[in-house]
């Protein structure tokens, strides 16, 4: 449902009330994502049961479903039952309500991985250069100089030190930082 309002959301242009879905569309997918069978996957209700739900019209709802589809979040198909003791000239099927089928558009597709993915090595590469940042703002020079794995790089930081203190005295500071 999250990937449906992001989607929404970019599609939706300046100036106008809705985007690609509607905030209708939002409510029918949202109705049918609850409706839907966790053991079995059913998903068949009438378009007045859905209207009747999200307290909205059934063309409403029949506009809504459309522009879902549209989109590529469901499908449906069609169902017909045979009517009984039916004469031969007059009607022999009547359709009952469509059979859904919810379904994850492309354009969904990666905002929903990304929600649901692991954190990689990217989220302790962070902590780690939030942790050192946090450990140069109160570091002092020499903790600086310490930290460097080079030692012809350490030890040309420490001659540039001991130069700049020999040129600058600290005046009533026990400690250069």
């Amino acid at each position: 449902m999250r990937a449906a309002e992001a989607f929404e959301h970019e599609t939706k242009l300046p100036g106008k009330r809705n985007g690609a879905l509607g905030s209708i569309g939002l409510d029918v997918l949202r109705c049918l994502l609850r409706l839907r069978g966790r053991k079995d996957g059913r998903l068949d209700p009438t378009y007045k049961w859905i209207a009747d739900k999200i307290r909205k019209s059934r063309s409403a709802v029949v506009e809504a479903v459309a522009r879902l589809k549209g989109c590529g979040f469901p499908d449906w198909i069609g169902r017909c039952v045979p009517i009984e003791d039916a004469l031969p000239d007059e009607q022999q099927s009547e359709q009952i309500s469509n059979a859904f089928i919810l379904l994850q558009p492309p354009t969904v597709r990666e905002c929903v991985r990304r929600m649901l993915r692991k954190p990689n090595e990217f989220v302790p590469a962070v902590a780690e250069k939030l942790a050192r940042q946090k450990k140069l703002d109160t570091a002092t020079v020499v903790d600086v100089i310490a930290e460097v794995e080079n030692p012809e790089l350490r030890a040309i930081l420490a001659r540039v030190r001991a130069f700049v203190d020999s040129a600058n005295p600290p005046s009533g500071h026990t400690e250069a930082r």
